[in-house]
């Protein structure tokens, strides 16, 4: 039998739960949902028709109101809901979102409308919001008074933290700019903007106050640009596509601004534009010619942009050097496995290495991992490498076992893209059954990057759990949702970021930080593996505070797996 959505409902939501202490206490938080059903009640909502999302929110089913007693309604909430106070502690204000959804905004089932427009409020700090369908009468309705309007399609293609649209709609908005390129204004511009050396900052001064910064450049870069689309890319990077005939000016300004965040950092903001050209009909090459340019001024300090120019031209064609020729590179064995030793920290032994593909090109030499890995996953085709890595370390292994040789587990990487173009979990099982090799002896690695939700992510770590394979997280700590991630997924090891070392003499907080990652990752019953390692100073350190393995060029360079002398 199929559920019938409601024609109108809305929301009370409690944003500030944490404040009010309803989380300790939970008969307060029980007395809060309660103080807001009687509020709901007493600007006319049906008891019966209230019912509990979750610990800080209220549906209201509406349906049974006229359309002008439902705007009321609205109405008196917002307006009241500003005055309202946490039971039984009065110097505490509760801040309430209150939302609105119409008949035709609920394309989907209610409580998915409702969430969105809950995250989008939380961020935007907005406390009354109206999601509309295309009921011209309501919104007009509503044009006095201080409610928000947004759409469902908005909430759809908005990134929850930064507020900016998501990669995807960027591209598609880009395309279509693109295709109509005869209506295109001369004036048209991609930009392309990365905070440099944002791992460090991150390493210094922590998680959240990387977090406020990614905010902060994010406004100062809309702020800029408010009637241009704006979008974040990743973790620290972010797209516009503009007419403003002052760019130059506007990208300036937002360096500047990014600059003057931390007086002692000064971080550093680097844009590439790129003009648009008739010659390039692809959103993802627009915007590359845009990254190559932002790339060619990382690591200088007398400049902060570039444009795209014929130079930058040479490093495109690499990579379209690449995606041209990457299954050719596969089966002429261009590409090949080597292997970076991973040792035990209590028992100086090495306990394992991890994979890592180079790529030796008898057309243009030795090709950059950095260079090649981003191409394959833009041009989606680095499943085809990640299979071919997966299927050389099983064929090795196999070798070795045969001979009677020790052999130790190895872990190989994953991309993201593997995991949205193709069954990536059945092809790592079936090579290792292919090759008698048992699942344990196997890890496989992800990125931050890689855990967005967007291809079931979560079920795809719970079946290579489930089969045997061990997953662990690289880089933890480079990006703004580490913490989260160690909750929402199951991992057996840390890769905690390399960056951390760089400058762990000069700086007492990066021993701050990787030592309460090891210890939380030991709370949480997971093992640590710390990258980077160079000195014998930081092995020290790392034995110290009780990380499990390690990884560096203190042990060993990679080197090519059947050269490999552990």
């Amino acid at each position: 039998m199929s559920v019938v959505p409601p024609r109108q409902a809305a929301f009370l939501s409690v944003a500030n739960l944490d404040e009010t202490g309803a989380r300790e206490d939970k008969a307060l938080a029980t007395e809060i949902m309660n103080y807001l059903r009687a509020f709901a009640v007493s600007h006319g909502v049906n008891s019966g028709h209230i019912r509990q999302m979750d610990e800080r929110t209220l549906l209201l089913r509406l349906d049974e109101l006229p359309r002008e007693a439902f705007l009321q309604a609205i109405l008196g909430m917002t307006e009241d809901s500003r005055n309202l106070k946490t039971p039984g502690n009065e110097q505490v204000p509760l801040k309430i979102r209150v939302g609105a959804m119409s008949e035709r905004a609920m394309r989907s089932f209610v409580n998915d409308a409702a969430q969105d427009m809950l995250a989008y409020m939380n961020h935007a700090d907005c406390a009354s919001a109206f999601l509309t369908g295309d009921e011209i009468d309501i919104w007009r309705k509503f044009e006095s008074s201080n409610i928000e309007f947004i759409s469902h399609e908005q909430l759809k293609y908005l990134d929850p933290f930064s507020g900016l649209i998501k990669e995807s709609r960027f591209f598609t908005l880009l395309q279509h700019i693109l295709d109509d390129f005869e209506h295109c204004d001369p004036k048209a511009r991609v930009l392309f903007f990365d905070i440099e050396d944002f791992k460090s900052y991150n390493r210094t001064f922590g998680l959240e106050r990387g977090d406020e910064l990614l905010l902060h450049v994010a406004r100062t870069i809309k702020g800029q640009f408010p009637t241009d689309v704006v979008a974040h890319l990743s973790i620290d990077r972010f797209a516009v596509v503009t007419n403003s005939p002052d760019v130059m000016r506007k990208c300036a300004i937002i360096h500047e601004d990014t600059k003057a965040y931390h007086k002692s950092f000064a971080p550093e903001i680097k844009c590439g534009i790129f003009k648009v050209d008739p010659l390039v009909t692809s959103a993802h090459v627009a915007l590359d010619c845009a990254k190559i340019a932002c790339e060619s001024v990382k690591g200088r300090y007398d400049v902060s942009c570039r444009i795209f120019d014929g130079d930058l031209r040479e490093r495109l064609f690499t990579r379209r050097y690449v995606a041209r020729h990457a299954e050719h590179a596969v089966s002429n064995q261009w590409i090949r496995a080597y292997a970076q030793p991973v040792v035990d920290t209590t028992t100086g032994e090495v306990c394992g290495f991890e994979a890592l593909a180079r790529w030796d090109d008898p057309n243009r030499g030795i090709l950059s991992p950095a260079i090649f890995i981003p191409t394959l996953e833009e041009a989606h085709l680095i499943h085809k490498v990640d299979a071919y890595m997966v299927n050389e370390v099983c064929r090795h292994m196999s070798e070795e076992l045969r001979s009677g040789r020790a052999v130790v587990p190895a872990s190989v990487n994953l991309s993201r893209v593997d995991f949205a173009i193709c069954d990536i979990f059945e092809i790592v099982r079936e090579t290792c059954d292919r090759w008698h090799i048992p699942h344990h002896m196997l890890a496989v690695e992800v990125t931050e990057g890689a855990l967005d939700g967007t291809a079931n992510l979560r079920q795809e770590m719970d079946r290579f759990r489930a089969a045997g394979f061990e997953v662990w997280m690289d880089d933890f700590g480079c990006g703004y949702s580490s913490l989260n991630l160690l909750k929402d997924y199951e991992f057996d090891v840390l890769k905690v970021d390399m960056e951390f070392l760089r400058d762990m003499d000069a700086n007492a907080r990066s021993k701050t930080i990787v030592a309460s990652v090891i210890e939380m990752a030991k709370s949480l019953g997971i093992r640590t593996l710390v990258e980077g390692v160079e000195t014998e100073a930081q092995r020290d350190f790392l034995c110290d505070v009780g990380a499990d393995m390690m990884q560096g060029y203190l042990f060993g360079r990679p080197l090519p797996l059947e050269l490999r002398a552990f």
